[in-house]
């Protein structure tokens, strides 16, 4: 049984579909009972939305303002 504890070693993997089938059912599982380990994948797969979706286009590496207002927009369309 996974714990909360466990759930962001393995949020990636589940995310990039290289968990086991195994280990696959029991964070899907556990994700069916916790909310807050719930929400934390959902935050981490909408993150990865936006870094898809935006194609840095900052002029400096360090200028995050697009990255940071197109996933703001994001998070406001799923509320």
């Amino acid at each position: 049984m996974i714990k909360c504890k466990d759930v962001p070693e393995q949020a990636s993997d589940y995310l990039d579909g290289e968990l086991t089938f195994r280990k696959r059912i029991a964070l899907r599982f556990h994700l069916l009972i916790c909310h807050s380990c719930r929400t934390y994948v959902q935050q981490i797969r909408n993150t990865i939305k936006t870094v898809k979706v935006l194609q840095p286009k900052e002029k400096n590496a360090l200028d995050t303002c697009p990255l940071i207002k197109k996933f703001r927009e994001l998070t406001k369309k799923q509320d």
